[in-house]
């Protein structure tokens, strides 16, 4: 306990002692991934004073108005005076030099973005809240946030919006609020809201359609089961119980079975889909089971676990796994290039030892698998939490929601 006082007073007094021989100075503190890097001014590379769970403590002079961090195989970053005070610590994520996507842009969002989805002609994405109102509709050429689109206040001051899914053939889009248990619809040639309806579950989240979007498949988190949805007339045709909390959905090929990722029992739940019946549970064995996406080019299912931070591949004629591999801690949302050769992989990285609503001691990453290579070749920093996730249809962008920062990120993938 003495050696422990001794030594904070030792680090009290060298700061004080560095702030009284440095008077007109100023004390920046930093989180910066990698967290191998210098910080440059005039070319000299300073020292921190302090360096303590992955913040530095600086102290830089006054009339200093920039400086930039440089870090091996990362692009140099530039850093001015108007960003010193405006978060404490100052987060910056360096970017690669050597990857295939190229970063656009960082957007504020509302609170809690869940997940973003691109339209299908690419011109807009859209950012469910969790802890918001609603979902904002962005324009993709932009950069800027064009709508919000909000359900009437009896739903949307219960907030909880999780999930969105954009129609092709009637003009809709769609969003999960797990709050209420409600789907609403609103009307994308104008951005308004046009209805509501029960999910014929509790804690609504994922929302997949099959090819001719006649049906919808809805998961429901608390009453473990999946509802069947006439979309034509929005109703319920029927729910299927599961054996345990369901999460991400996937519809096979020939649209003749659901795959259901569980996030409790670490199954895989096959749904025949003209019975509506569950089939079988495709055991995976322990874990958490988030996202499921299926490649049609390669009739392989890839599904990730967020307790284990795996990605596993399986053969849709046999339901059995090829490979499993980890990615990264605390694995969360999955999507694939159209033509199946590129899986991006968000993960949030290590939680906050008081819980995952603060942030945690890293930033998450966004993995590049080759699935011509069978492995990990590249990856960018993402914020505190990057949670949603997602590809344009033509393959030209990638988007991604850090959750605890309160934005989206875009990035555009490089050929």
């Amino acid at each position: 306990m003495k050696k422990c006082i001794l030594i904070f007073f030792f680090f009290i007094t060298s700061v004080f002692s560095i702030s009284s021989l440095e008077p007109d100075t100023r004390k920046i503190s930093l989180k910066v991934f990698p967290i191998e890097y210098d910080l440059i001014i005039d070319n000299i590379i300073q020292e921190p004073f302090s360096n303590i769970n992955n913040i530095r403590e600086y102290l830089i002079p006054i009339n200093i108005d920039n400086f930039f961090l440089h870090s091996k195989g990362f692009r140099d970053k530039y850093i001015f005076s108007k960003h010193f005070n405006n978060f404490n610590p100052l987060e910056i994520k360096m970017e690669k030099v050597e990857s295939p996507l190229i970063y656009m842009d960082m957007l504020k969002t509302g609170s809690q973005p869940k997940s973003v989805e691109f339209s299908v002609n690419g011109k807009y994405f859209a950012i469910a809240l969790l802890n918001g109102g609603g979902v904002e509709i962005y324009s993709l050429k932009d950069m800027e946030l064009l709508y919000f689109l909000s359900p009437p206040v009896e739903w949307s001051e219960k907030k909880g919006f999780v999930e969105t899914v954009f129609f092709t053939s009637r003009n809709e889009i769609w969003v999960s609020q797990m709050t209420t248990g409600m789907i609403h619809v609103f009307d994308t040639l104008n951005w308004k809201y046009k209805l509501s309806f029960d999910c014929g579950g509790s804690w609504p989240k994922v929302i997949t359609l099959n090819k001719n979007e006649d049906t919808a498949y809805i998961s429901n988190w608390t009453s473990k089961n999946i509802s069947i949805i006439n979309t034509t007339d929005y109703k319920v045709e029927k729910t299927v119980s599961v054996n345990g909390i369901p999460r991400g959905m996937a519809i096979s090929p020939d649209e003749k079975f659901l795959y259901v990722g569980n996030f409790t029992s670490g199954d895989i739940n096959k749904i025949d889909i003209e019975k509506k019946i569950l089939l079988k549970n495709i055991d995976l064995g322990n874990g958490a089971l988030r996202h499921v996406i299926i490649s049609e080019e390669q009739n392989r299912l890839y599904v990730s676990d967020m307790f284990h931070g795996t990605v596993s591949i399986l053969n849709l004629k046999t339901d059995t796994v090829i490979k499993s591999f980890y990615a990264g801690s605390n694995i969360n949302t999955i999507k694939l290039l159209p033509d199946g050769e590129k899986l991006f992989i968000s993960s949030r990285g290590h939680n906050n030892e008081n819980g995952y609503l603060q942030k945690g001691p890293d930033f998450g990453k966004i993995y590049i698998y080759d699935t011509r290579l069978k492995k990990i070749t590249n990856w960018v920093w993402g914020g505190n939490q990057p949670t949603g996730l997602a590809v344009s249809e033509d393959g030209s962008f990638l988007a991604f929601t850090d959750f605890l920062d309160h934005r989206v990120e875009i990035y555009k993938i490089q050929p």
